[in-house]
């Protein structure tokens, strides 16, 4: 009989930034950002740095509501609940850049709900390096390779390198 561990799922991960300086180039500087999962409110001061003000409230981010406002969502989500974010993001109907393993789009469920939908695009970050965990301690290096998505960034290129 095969034993399975049991799978702990963490998704608390803080971004460093060098993530955040490698995609902020192609952020149109006519939008505020929304980072709309909170995780211990860090991201806010690190795209301070990078000199950019952002929204980043400690909000259920599946009870925003569709509005007008200016905005681009650029987040490292939850892997866990991707779909669900995509989805969600879809119904808001606002420009994304998502900081998310490579892997995930090439699943299934993930590609029934990307499959169709104009303006995507997709950058694989050129950056190895770790996480922050909730202790502030940043890992040696992340456990996979990590793109952005992009929905509505109307990239020069589809595919993009940097």
């Amino acid at each position: 009989m095969l034993m399975y561990n049991k799978y702990n799922k963490n998704d608390n991960w803080e971004t460093p930034i060098e993530y955040l300086k490698k995609i902020e180039p192609y952020i149109p500087k006519d939008l505020k950002i929304n980072d709309p999962f909170y995780m211990n409110g860090n991201v806010k001061q690190t795209w301070n740095k990078i000199g950019r003000d952002i929204t980043h409230e400690d909000k259920d981010f599946f009870t925003i509501e569709k509005n007008d406002k200016k905005e681009i969502y650029v987040t490292n989500p939850p892997y866990s609940i991707l779909n669900k974010v995509l989805e969600k993001l879809f119904v808001l109907d606002k420009p994304f850049v998502l900081l998310i393993p490579i892997t995930k789009i090439a699943l299934v469920k993930t590609q029934r709900i990307l499959k169709g939908k104009d303006h995507l695009q997709l950058i694989p970050s050129p950056i190895y390096i770790g996480f922050i965990n909730p202790k502030g301690e940043r890992t040696r290096c992340p456990s996979q390779y990590f793109c952005y998505l992009c929905y509505k960034l109307f990239l020069k290129k589809d595919l993009l390198y940097l």
